[in-house]
């Protein structure tokens, strides 16, 4: 497997292995190059999914902008996501653990090619001519970031995070954060407010996948995603400080937008697509202004399609949870005690769970429909477990309803379903030619 420094050397190895997509004719950034991409979701094989590298990006206003955009390239399928984490495909969860226990400090740096232009004024139309798509036509009416770090530190221990925030570009070089609740960096913008202090932050445009990876997934407070995104890649990475603040920021990122997120200041978003595959609605998000930019020359727009499964965003959760069960669950245990513990493991996300026999691929839906067919007596092996947070499943409570009813529906909150499609005794042969034992002989 190839290495990457950059987003570019990245590209390089995508279409070395034939996972890219380059499109050199004028593409509109609102009304053709997420339905461009999300064609191959609904109509090809996951092993045919690549990335698309857009070098002509316009708007319907007939703007042509100086930037290209990468799309597809972290999670479009398996493959590419194992080419993101340097391994082959069979060794993303040895690759993940073994970056999670042995974490790889990055090292600051002097200079690097993210500097090559920096911006001071014009703050405005520089945020305005990222091409940022649409990711729905029709339904979104807000250009959002979906592949930007978002790097703050807590005021008080200046521990620092990195995270995957949607960021929604507004006028006059402003865009609304969504930052969750819970989150390590709506943690900092609290004890900000409370101090009456807007929270520095920087914003990385053009990561890394081994950076997607680590920010997209789920740490206790404190953790450096540098350092787990470092030791994916099997080498430090190059930080640089920011100009305006005490943040660190990859040195070979192609953009990065410093400036402050104002506690108290909210801004109203339209509506968007979920993970959930479903709409969301209007919200208040907290406004972030830009202050300063750096960047490469002819920089890149690195962009996850998200929202409606199978996307990138639905493939990342995939292999992030797959990635939590397979570290949790590597013991021998009885098929109960693995339902109970995968349930628990991830409290809110998953809804059903299913325990197979080792001749199952889990990822073969016609073999796990299979076994639950002729593996399975509903009253026996099915359990409701209660008790659950719904996130955004519509299905648990009317989205018409309050937001407070959203976060535990009275009285038992969401549930979910534990099946046990193990066999509980031995059963006859499958009925499937046998592996040939002559030599020379093909099964």
């Amino acid at each position: 497997m190839g290495t990457y420094r950059s987003l570019r050397d990245y590209i390089e190895i995508l279409e070395s292995h034939e996972k890219l997509f380059r499109i050199r004719r004028e593409v509109c950034r609102e009304t053709e190059l997420h339905p461009l991409v999300r064609w191959q979701f609904r109509g090809l094989p996951e092993s045919e999914r690549r990335a698309f590298l857009f070098e002509n990006v316009a708007s319907v206003t007939g703007h042509r902008y100086g930037m290209s955009v990468l799309a597809g390239a972290c999670a479009s399928s398996r493959a590419v996501y194992a080419l993101g984490m340097g391994c082959k495909e069979d060794e993303i969860f040895e690759r993940w653990l073994d970056a999670q226990k042995n974490p790889i400090d990055p090292v600051v740096v002097s200079a690097g090619p993210v500097q090559e232009v920096e911006i001071t004024r014009g703050i405005e139309d520089a945020v305005d001519d990222i091409p940022v798509p649409l990711s729905n036509p029709g339904f979104d009416s807000s250009l959002r970031l979906t592949a930007a770090l978002w790097v703050t530190a807590d005021p008080e221990t200046e521990q620092r995070n990195v995270g995957i925030y949607s960021g929604y570009i507004r006028k006059g070089g402003q865009i609304s954060v969504g930052l969750g609740a819970g989150k390590d960096s709506r943690i900092h913008l609290d004890k900000c407010r409370e101090k009456g202090l807007p929270l520095k932050a920087a914003v990385v445009i053009g990561p890394t996948p081994n950076l997607i990876f680590a920010a997209a997934s789920t740490f206790p407070y404190g953790v450096d995603e540098y350092a787990v995104a470092g030791a994916i890649a099997g080498k430090p990475l190059e930080l640089l400080r920011c100009r305006t603040a005490d943040l660190y920021v990859p040195a070979e990122a192609e953009m990065i937008l410093e400036g402050e997120v104002l506690p108290d200041t909210m801004d109203h978003n339209w509506p968007f697509g979920e993970f959930s595959g479903y709409m969301a609605g209007r919200g208040k998000y907290p406004r972030f202004v830009v202050k300063h930019i750096i960047r490469r020359k002819n920089p890149i727009l690195l962009d996850l399609v998200a929202a409606h499964p199978p996307c990138e965003g639905s493939k990342l959760k995939q292999i992030a949870t797959e990635a939590i069960f397979y570290h949790g669950l590597r013991q021998p245990a009885h098929a109960w005690q693995a339902l109970s513990s995968a349930a628990s493991l991830t409290p809110g996300i998953g809804k059903i769970f299913i325990v197979v026999d080792e001749d199952i691929d889990p990822h073969d839906l016609d073999a796990v429909m299979w076994a639950l067919v002729f593996r399975v007596q509903p009253h026996r092996d099915i359990q409701t477990i209660t008790g659950r947070r719904p996130m955004m499943d519509p299905s648990a409570v009317s989205p018409a309803q309050p937001g407070w009813h959203h976060y535990y529906p009275e009285p038992h909150g969401s549930s979910a379903l534990l099946i046990n499609a193990v066999k509980k005794w031995n059963y006859p042969p499958v009925a499937l030619p046998g592996v040939a034992k002559e030599p020379g002989a093909h099964a």
